[in-house]
């Protein structure tokens, strides 16, 4: 026959740290669900666009340009040419549909997406870059400023 024995107690000290630990816990997962959710986009992530085209982000930075103006650069890779303008401009505000999104998290005003072709040659390689600018008015629409629009800002 067993003896019985008295129930189990933990002191008021370990009830308190499991609480404390399992609170860590869940907030730790909302964050990172949360982070996940907004879905920022990092450095050599290949990005699928609604058109189906793919591309990859080189890097997102804060730049100052222009009388201390502050953007997020957004650069990226695209298989097309800057030659092709129409293709260029469409695939340019697809990826602004989801760069925007970090824009406005990180509190800008102003971004920039630099569209860069696949680097060519073997020994010495060169590529071209066309970038777009993207400015919020005061009633919050963004609005992406054509060539001369963009040269007049800088």
């Amino acid at each position: 026959m067993l003896a019985k024995s008295a129930p189990l107690r933990l002191s008021p000290a370990t009830c308190f740290m499991n609480r404390n630990l399992l609170l860590f816990l869940v907030l730790g997962l909302v964050t990172l669900s949360s982070r996940a959710f907004a879905g920022g986009l990092t450095e050599n992530e290949i990005i699928k666009l609604p058109s189906g085209h793919t591309v990859k982000i080189l890097s997102v930075s804060k730049i100052e340009y222009s009388k201390g103006i502050m953007a997020l650069m957004v650069r990226y890779q695209t298989s097309l040419s800057v030659d092709e303008t129409k293709a260029l401009n469409q695939e340019v505000d697809e990826l602004w549909k989801i760069a925007v999104k970090e824009v406005e998290h990180d509190g800008y005003d102003e971004a920039i997406i630099s569209s860069n072709e696949v680097p060519k040659g073997i020994f010495l390689t060169a590529n071209r870059m066309q970038n777009f600018l993207y400015e919020k008015s005061a009633d919050g629409k963004w609005t992406r400023l054509n060539r001369s629009d963009f040269m007049a800002a800088q």
